[in-house]
C-alpha cells in the first residue's frame, strides 16, 4: 500500500482513536440525553469533514477530466470501507458517547424516542456519505499517484485555489463597489428628501408668521376701535358726562 497523501489522512482526524478504546464494548446503560448529544456532536463533526471531502473530490475529478485520466482514475470506490481510515458508524458513535459521558453536563430537557430516531437516521446518512467520499478521494489519489501525477495535481490544485480566490476577491470588490454606489445614491436621495423637508418647513413657518402677523393686526385694529368707542360712548365718556349735563335731563336734550 502506498503512503497516503497528507490531505487524505487529515480528512479522517476526527475518527482517530486508540486500539484500546475501540476494543471497549459500547455501554448499554446510555441515557437518551447522552445518546442524543453524542449523535448531535457526531453529525456536526461528520458534516464538517464531509464538506471538506466533497471539495477534494471535486478537485480531483476536475484534474482527472482535464488530463484524460477518467478511464483509470475516474471511477468511484466500490465500498465505503475501501480506505485506510474507514470506521463503522457504531464505532464512531461509541467514541462520541464516551466523549459525551466524560464531559457530561446538565441538559435542559430529556430526549424523546422520536428525537433519537430522527437524529440516528440523519447521523447515519451523514456518516455513510462521509465514508463514501473519503473512499473516493483515496481511490482517485492513489490512481493519480500511481501515474506519477500527484505532484502535478498539487501544483494544479494550488493554481486553481489562487484563481478561485482572485475571482472571489474580484466579485467581492464588484459587489462592494455596487453596494457603495447604491449607498451613495441612497445618501443622495436622503439628502434631497431632507432638503425638501427643510424647504417645506420653512414655507410652513413663513405661512405661520404671516398668519400670526395678520391676526395681530386684526386684533390690534379691533382693540383700537373698541378703545375709541369706550372713550366716546362708554361710562364716564364725554357724551355721558359733560355733553349730557349741557343738554339737560337724564336722557339728554331736556326730556
Amino acid at each position: 500500500m502506498i503512503a497516503r497523501p497528507f490531505h487524505v489522512l487529515a480528512l479522517a482526524c476526527m475518527m482517530s482513536v486508540t486500539t484500546s478504546v475501540l476494543a471497549q464494548s459500547t455501554p448499554t446503560n446510555v441515557s437518551p440525553d447522552v445518546m442524543l448529544r453524542a449523535l448531535e456532536t457526531m453529525n456536526s463533526a461528520a458534516s464538517s469533514k464531509l464538506s471538506q471531502s466533497i471539495k477534494r473530490e471535486a478537485s480531483l475529478q476536475a484534474y482527472i477530466a482535464k488530463n484524460d485520466l477518467a478511464d483509470p482514475c475516474g471511477g468511484s470506490s466500490k465500498s465505503n470501507e475501501a480506505h485506510d481510515m474507514a470506521m463503522s458508524f457504531d464505532q464512531a458513535l461509541k467514541i462520541a458517547v464516551d466523549h459525551e459521558q466524560s464531559t457530561r453536563g446538565s441538559y435542559d430537557s430529556p430526549a424523546t424516542a422520536s428525537e433519537l430516531r430522527a437524529y440516528t437516521t440523519l447521523t447515519q446518512s451523514t456518516w455513510d456519505k462521509l465514508q463514501a467520499s473519503m473512499a473516493n478521494v483515496e481511490h482517485m489519489s492513489d490512481c493519480i499517484h500511481g501515474k506519477d501525477k500527484f505532484s502535478d495535481y498539487l501544483g494544479w490544485s494550488e493554481d486553481q485555489r489562487k484563481s478561485n480566490l482572485a475571482a472571489a476577491e474580484k466579485k467581492n470588490a464588484e459587489v462592494s463597489k455596487e453596494h457603495g454606489a447604491e449607498h451613495k445614491e441612497l445618501e443622495k436621495k436622503e439628502a434631497s428628501q431632507y432638503t425638501a423637508f427643510q424647504a417645506s418647513q420653512k414655507t410652513m413657518h413663513e405661512q405661520f408668521l404671516k398668519q400670526s402677523w395678520t391676526k395681530y393686526k386684526f386684533d390690534q385694529t379691533n382693540d383700537l376701535k373698541a378703545y375709541k368707542y369706550r372713550t366716546e360712548y362708554g361710562p364716564n365718556s364725554y357724551y355721558n358726562t359733560y355733553a349730557g349735563s349741557i343738554y339737560g335731563g337724564r336722557g339728554g336734550y331736556g326730556y
